[in-house]
């Protein structure tokens, strides 16, 4: 389906700045990120699962679900598992 929205500026912004750190419209177009954005906020009606932490030859990596923005609590309660 295609429409025409008008996004806040601020949101606009964002938008571009997160195309522009996935590499660009070739990679990342507005219409893609805002359906991801969508699907995470609507779509889905329970997380995949929670935060790990794998510790690997001394580093700590949190390994989030995919599809799952990670977010400081997810990490601190991670890290308070560990």
């Amino acid at each position: 389906m295609r429409t025409t929205i008008d996004l806040p500026d601020n949101v606009a912004a964002v938008l571009r700045r997160e195309s522009a750190r996935r590499g660009g419209r070739a990679k990342a177009p507005m219409v893609r990120l805002i359906s991801d954005a969508v699907l995470v906020a609507y779509g889905r009606s329970k997380p995949a699962g929670k935060a790990q932490l794998v510790v690997k030859a001394g580093r700590g990596l949190v390994r989030m679900p995919a599809g799952i923005v990670i977010t400081s609590e997810e990490v601190a309660n991670a890290l308070e598992e560990a």
